[in-house]
């Protein structure tokens, strides 16, 4: 008859004990398909906090229904090769399986597991020891998404608008805009970088407060970004999203230097059909802003007759070009300052 060993008993040697406990690999003792004891490891894997939040619910319900018959298949194999202490000769790789558990919270991890039969304080259990399954898509996601985000603001960077955004052109028309920071560099000065990179995260968490579902933000260099917005109702909608960014700048004052945005903004198709073009436009845009005053955002506009321009309204007309002036030169940017 095979001595079997009474892991982690009262009777059972300390080491041992937290051997098991501290063991990398997650480990699940079960007696009748319920639950009675979980490592630290097991712990992390199912969202647990402690193992009362495992104790005593049945092992099944934690699999995935789909994955329940093998696993049954799996636990019978384990009752019927016993294990001797840890010492034995039983080949458990045919049982290894791959199967989906529920985490504490209802969501799924998937992990690569074994069971062996064992006798726990005195009755026949099984130990299950298993490990999360890490696919190496997982691992290439991650550097993909590591490589478009920028390390101080968790924006997304320049690398994001030139590699990914132009795969992402398609008919609707969508709007780039490009910020500068107006007097930035007296903070860099007057306080050091530090203080500087504190702002610029602060700038970031409003830019991204103000834009919300209607796009995406990109710091692109130093106090330089980019704003992508796809999802305004109409164009005064749009301007209203641009003046919301503008105040999250000054809304960010930092030891009394006053720090404003001038903004550029170019629209697709209008103004270009692809990335680069668009950014360049945008670009223009933001220095005639800049030049007239700063603290206030310019549409990049199509050359239109003087004594007509002046009796158009913003709001009313300022999209909607003839075609008798779409597409003509020299490009006149259309500026309008903060209130």
């Amino acid at each position: 008859m095979t001595k079997h060993f009474d892991l982690l008993s009262s009777q059972g040697n300390d080491g041992y004990q937290q051997l098991i406990e501290f063991f990398p690999e997650a480990i699940i003792i079960h007696i009748e398909g319920i639950i009675v004891y979980s490592n630290i490891a097991a712990q992390k894997i199912l969202g647990a906090t402690s193992s009362d939040q495992l104790a005593g619910k049945p092992i099944l319900e934690m699999v995935h229904p789909e994955d329940r018959e093998k696993v049954m298949s799996a636990m019978m194999g384990a009752l019927q090769t016993p294990y001797d202490a840890g010492i034995g000769e039983v080949d458990t790789s045919n049982r290894y399986i791959e199967e989906r558990l529920f985490r504490v919270d209802g969501s799924i991890v998937e992990v690569e597991a074994t069971g062996i039969a064992i006798v726990y304080e005195g009755k026949p259990a099984i130990l299950t020891i298993g490990k999360e399954i890490t696919h190496p898509q997982k691992y290439e996601n991650l550097l993909n998404d590591l490589a478009y985000m920028d390390s101080l603001t968790g924006l997304y960077n320049r690398r994001w608008y030139m590699d990914v955004f132009r795969e992402q052109l398609d008919s609707r028309e969508f709007a780039v805009l490009f910020i500068d920071l107006d007097g930035f560099k007296q903070i860099n000065d007057t306080f050091g970088h530090l203080v500087g990179d504190v702002f610029l995260k602060k700038v970031a968490e409003g830019f991204k407060l103000a834009v919300g579902a209607h796009g995406e933000v990109a710091r692109f260099a130093g106090d330089e970004f980019i704003v992508v917005l796809h999802s305004y109702r109409d164009r005064g909608n749009l301007v209203q999203i641009i003046e919301d960014i503008l105040d999250q700048v000054e809304d960010c004052r930092e030891l009394d230097i006053s720090v404003t945005a001038s903004i550029g903004i170019s629209l697709y198709p209008r103004d270009g059909e692809n990335a680069e073009t668009l950014l360049m436009q945008a670009d223009k845009a933001m220095y005639v802003a800049k030049c007239n005053g700063k603290n206030r955002f310019c549409f990049l506009m199509m050359w239109v007759d003087r004594g007509l321009w002046e009796v158009w309204e913003f709001g009313q007309m300022l999209f909607d070009f003839p075609p008798s002036v779409r597409n003509t030169n020299p490009p006149l940017p259309y500026s309008k300052k903060r209130k």
